[in-house]
């Protein structure tokens, strides 16, 4: 995300009218990681794209005249449609509210006087302007939250009546994502104030930050950070979904959304905005580390912070992907009839109940040569400590038959490419009930090069676990 707002020279006002439309600050630039479009939903890539410095938004160029109004503008909008929703919120969370009025300013240069920030390097204004944005830009995500807990999530309880479950289905941890957030906007908040120059002038410089960002996104912090944006991140199309099945089976949800679809700004666009909020700090973080003094103590914790803050991405990452693979076995499991069962060579028995103690580790469909040199389709399960083929027949998943058993013990399993067939691999078991050889074809080389690694990976972790 960009400070560069407006350009010099000829179309300065055109410019200046096309970045600040419908409440929203844009900046240009590419964007980090995937994302989407909040008003066209499809995949946001390249320079041609617009960032929200408000609510962190992002929108396609061509998108920008339906680009729906900036959340931090319509937060007091919102509010002023139910007295009793302005009367709590204020109650509650007034001084997210409060601290709106210092960060309305385009940027740190613009919030002290002329003279204080010309006394300053370009270097060190370059680094306030990073800080403020990333201060700013928190206090928006704030608002974003308190928009869902105290107008959304309030209103669907009282208003439409849902249970709290169903409330939970759309908000998920959003309590903790509120203290985690408020603890660290008020840690940020606090040293800008302790940096006055003088103590408690509007002037003030902000000479260390590192130290509040390592501890925000390492330790006990960073693993909170794992744990609650996996789980909110986890459960993103499922609360979509659910969204969208309230607003068409629900009346009194779809009355009670009506009122917020006049400012054209939608609960999916929330949920959107606050999974992507933890891919901008390191974008930030890089920026204030680059306008810091290397071989200085602040220098070394922003390095140290960024770092961990990849981490927690990568966590979160690795969440989202447990989760999800759990959720296609469990989709694959209940297409299975209750009573399927395959007969293992050491004659126990494989039943449908026993792969639910298992994790899913990959899964794809498969070519199997069966004993008559037959391809069969199978859908292949890489499960903790076996693989699982399955056929599929109305509709309806069981165990793949052959005079083999569809389910191979990872113990002891070696994988080996097939000479002269690059889509092609052979399962050798060597259990302690026999040796038994399985050729099975992907779609591709690198298919097949993929599931070698992954079974390879699957084994030395079973062995590791023994």
């Amino acid at each position: 995300m960009s400070l560069a707002w407006f350009s010099k020279g000829k179309g300065k006002d055109r410019e200046a009218k096309d970045r600040h439309l419908n409440g929203h600050w844009f900046g240009t630039g590419p964007c980090l990681g995937p994302t989407l479009c909040v008003v066209c939903d499809k995949p946001a890539s390249g320079k041609d794209l617009l960032h929200c410095s408000g609510c962190t938004a992002i929108v396609h160029k061509s998108c920008k005249e339906s680009v729906p109004p900036c959340l931090k503008v319509d937060v007091i909008l919102f509010l002023s449609l139910s007295s009793d929703c302005v009367d709590s919120y204020i109650q509650t969370h007034g001084n997210v509210l409060a601290d709106s009025a210092d960060y309305e300013a385009e940027s740190w240069s613009l919030t002290v006087e002329h003279k204080f920030c010309k006394r300053q390097d370009k270097r060190a204004v370059k680094r306030q302007d990073v800080i403020y944005e990333l201060m700013q830009t928190e206090l928006h995500h704030l608002q974003t939250l308190h928009i869902m807990a105290e107008v959304f999530r309030r209103g669907m309880k009282e208003e439409v009546q849902l249970d709290t479950e169903s409330v939970e289905r759309v908000f998920p941890c959003l309590d903790q994502l509120l203290a985690f957030h408020h603890a660290f906007f008020t840690a940020m908040k606090e040293r800008r104030q302790s940096s006055g120059q003088p103590p408690g002038h509007r002037n003030y410089l902000i000479q260390q930050i590192g130290d509040i960002l390592l501890r925000q996104f390492s330790g006990e912090n960073g693993e909170k950070m794992k744990q609650v944006y996996g789980e909110f991140c986890s459960h993103h199309n499922e609360a979509v979904a659910f969204f969208k099945d309230l607003m068409q089976h629900n009346k009194r949800f779809q009355s009670f959304i009506k009122v917020f679809l006049v400012l054209n700004l939608k609960i999916p666009e929330c949920i959107l905005l606050v999974t992507q909020r933890i891919t901008k700090y390191p974008v930030l973080l890089e920026r204030i580390l680059h306008y810091t003094q290397e071989q200085t103590e602040e220098h070394g914790n922003l390095s140290k912070a960024l770092t961990h803050v990849r981490d927690a991405i990568a966590g979160v990452d690795l969440r989202v992907s447990e989760y999800e693979r759990h959720q296609r076995l469990q989709e694959v499991w209940n297409r299975m009839e209750n009573r399927s069962a395959a007969k293992l060579k050491s004659g126990n028995t494989f039943r449908k109940q026993d792969m639910m103690g298992q994790t899913l580790r990959h899964q794809g469909m498969l070519l199997w040569k069966t004993a008559t040199s037959r391809l069969k389709d199978v859908l292949a399960l890489l499960l903790t400590d076996v693989l699982v083929f399955l056929q599929e027949k109305d509709q309806k998943y069981t165990f793949a038959t052959d005079q083999k058993p569809p389910v191979i013990a990872l113990q002891k399993l070696i994988v080996r490419e097939v000479a002269n067939e690059e889509k092609g691999m052979f399962l050798i078991s060597a259990s302690s009930a026999g040796p038994e050889m399985y050729e099975v074809h992907t779609s591709s080389k690198e298919e097949r090069n993929t599931w070698m690694r992954l079974i390879r990976e699957a084994v030395e972790r079973l062995v590791l676990s023994k």
